[in-house]
């Protein structure tokens, strides 16, 4: 219980992000069914989890953390709400979760449910480099590619992967036996 009195640092994006929800910014989840709340979390938030590359058990850990976001989300506005997200933060990094993930993941909530696409975030430029890094990943991959498919074989072998270098059939007559 004494790891929820610990505080946690939080970044400039997050401290915005609670000083905006504290002075009132619009949650439009509020009073929002569980299903829905869920449903939009998992339709904005979830992919940024599961592709991740982290381990199963992770972002099984940060799909928990994002339905609790939701059950706030959808209960709780102005103050409280505040309150409550640094009390998750808190509460999940004591349970291991990395603290910056978990304050991108909830300025990330609110910028998507604000809908609020105007001026530029730490977030938008994360999203940046990790677009960056997939097209370079991308653009390797292609070159690698190509660069087997311009590839000669060996002089010495006419042969595939899958054909036999020995001439003649690979089974004999004999099921289940092979020469």
């Amino acid at each position: 219980m004494e790891d929820f009195m610990k505080p946690v640092a939080l970044n400039q994006e997050m401290v915005q992000t609670l000083d905006q929800i504290h002075a009132g910014a619009e949650n439009a989840l509020y009073g929002a069914s569980p299903a829905q709340a869920e449903e939009l979390f998992k339709k904005h938030l979830a992919s940024l989890i599961q592709g991740s590359g982290m381990p199963v058990l992770q972002v099984m850990h940060y799909q928990w953390f994002l339905r609790e976001l939701a059950r706030l989300w959808r209960t709780r506005k102005g103050r409280d709400l505040a309150f409550h997200l640094e009390l998750i933060i808190r509460k999940w990094v004591s349970l291991g979760l990395e603290p910056r993930t978990l304050q991108f993941l909830i300025c990330e909530a609110h910028q998507r449910l604000k809908g609020k696409s105007e001026g530029q975030s730490a977030n938008d430029e994360c999203r940046r480099e990790s677009a960056v890094s997939a097209e370079s990943a991308d653009v390797r991959g292609l070159e690698t590619a190509k660069d087997a498919k311009t590839a000669k074989p060996d002089s010495d072998s006419d042969t595939g992967i899958l054909e036999s270098s020995i001439p003649g059939p690979l089974s004999s007559s004999t099921p289940g036996v092979l020469r």
